[in-house]
């Protein structure tokens, strides 16, 4: 398969019944292609990573916002 490429997608989905009773707190940032992790005993240190798409799912406002059941082509 020369030439061949694989794109890699991310997707933030909502918390579950679970995570939601417990008051679960989201820890992901999304900013265009670039997804941040911020560790919850320190804040400030985060780690980023870059992928070819990026998604947000776990609330509705964001210009990212995919809904559950659009299938990515």
């Amino acid at each position: 398969m020369a030439g061949a490429s694989v794109k890699v997608v991310v997707r933030v989905r909502p918390f579950n019944s679970r995570e939601t009773s417990k008051e679960s707190k989201c820890i992901i940032q999304m900013s265009g292609n670039t997804t941040t992790i911020i560790n919850p005993k320190a804040p400030k240190e985060t780690k980023s990573f870059n992928f070819d798409y990026s998604y947000w799912s776990h609330t509705s406002v964001s210009q990212n916002y995919l809904k559950k059941d659009i299938k990515m082509k």
